[in-house]
């Protein structure tokens, strides 16, 4: 049977590094990680799956992030949808620049995170468990204009960073407190009574450093010129962050979408009938990063497949092509 995203672990809320509305998050546990006796030594990996166009209805109840989430949690990652402003029950209006909603995901990039590294604490504190400093990997996903948003995301250094330096009282330390607050409510569904891992989440203060995240990224029905330069307004995007101090905003260059697709691990799914972008754009753009010496990019192309994904049998392919991608991770 074909696996969609289940009811989630975990619902809750964080305000946005950009101006602190809340903005609502789920997050989905893979059945071994609620295991207690799951061994330390499995992988801690999770997975974004961002939604398309807020003010199209887009929300991350879309039928599209459902069956990648879907394929993601089955895979053993810990899934991590949230709505952008001004979708669902998030709190906002849908911006013209896309600069907002750049901010949007790198709060929830940031949550996940955190809640990752606590988790591979949580996974190290158990019975045998050792390498407390080992690393966790996350995918930065989306599907149409959450994958224009994910193209555009700063470098993990940078993330880290932010969260890093977060000073109490800003959206960033809400953000690192509300990931020890899930991180607790876990070990309390996997039902482990260990008071001395409770006192180590609570006392956590430190984030992910950047060589302890492996980045990678995944595309569904990614959009290029002209449509997302018009829900950019043709400005480059560049992360706005609210600092709280004085008024002012701090303001953070991102790299161009093709340097981190390139040096990451990098899969692209779209079809060769999309109605937002021409299937010859499509492929030129594909074999572009595919060129860039050293790159980390593949693509799928699926024949008679729509932006929406609603042809007989495409769905199929495209869960095809995501969990050979996803068997040959390192």
């Amino acid at each position: 049977m074909p696996k969609y995203l289940p009811s989630p672990t975990h619902v809750f809320t964080i305000p946005s590094i950009y101006d602190g509305i809340k903005l609502a998050c789920r997050l989905y546990l893979p059945q071994q990680l609620l295991d207690p006796r799951t061994p330390s030594q499995s992988r801690v990996q999770g997975a974004i799956v961002a939604h398309p166009y807020a003010s199209l209805g887009g929300c991350y109840d879309d039928p599209i992030v459902s069956f990648i989430g879907g394929e993601l949690l089955d895979a053993g990652y810990v899934v991590g949808t949230f709505n952008f402003r001004g979708a669902g029950d998030s709190e906002g209006r849908t911006s013209w620049t896309a600069k907002p909603e750049l901010a949007d995901y790198v709060s929830f990039y940031g949550f996940m995170m955190l809640y990752l590294r606590l988790l591979r604490l949580s996974l190290a504190s158990r019975p045998g468990g050792e390498d407390i400093e080992a690393g966790v990997r996350l995918l930065l996903g989306g599907y149409s204009y959450g994958s224009l948003i994910a193209s555009h995301l700063p470098s993990s250094e940078v993330v880290s960073h932010l969260f890093g330096d977060a000073i109490q009282g800003t959206p960033s330390h809400e953000i690192f407190l509300t990931a020890r607050t899930i991180c607790t409510q876990t070990e309390d569904i996997q039902t482990i009574q260990q008071p001395s891992l409770a006192a180590l989440i609570q006392n956590a203060r430190e984030v992910p450093q950047p060589a302890n995240t492996t980045i990678s990224y995944l595309l569904i029905s990614p959009l290029l010129p002209p449509i997302n330069l018009l829900l950019t307004l043709f400005l480059d995007l560049s992360l706005e962050v609210d600092t709280q101090a004085s008024g002012q905003r701090r303001q953070i260059p991102c790299p161009k979408p093709s340097d981190q697709l390139c040096a990451h691990r990098t899969l692209a799914i779209y079809g060769d009938e999309d109605t937002f972008t021409s299937v010859s754009k499509l492929r030129k753009w594909s074999d572009e990063q595919k060129r860039t010496p050293q790159s980390r990019f593949v693509s799928t192309e699926i024949e008679g497949a729509g932006h929406f994904w609603r042809e007989d049998g495409v769905e199929a392919e495209a869960r095809h092509a995501l969990r050979e991608w996803l068997r040959q991770q390192p």
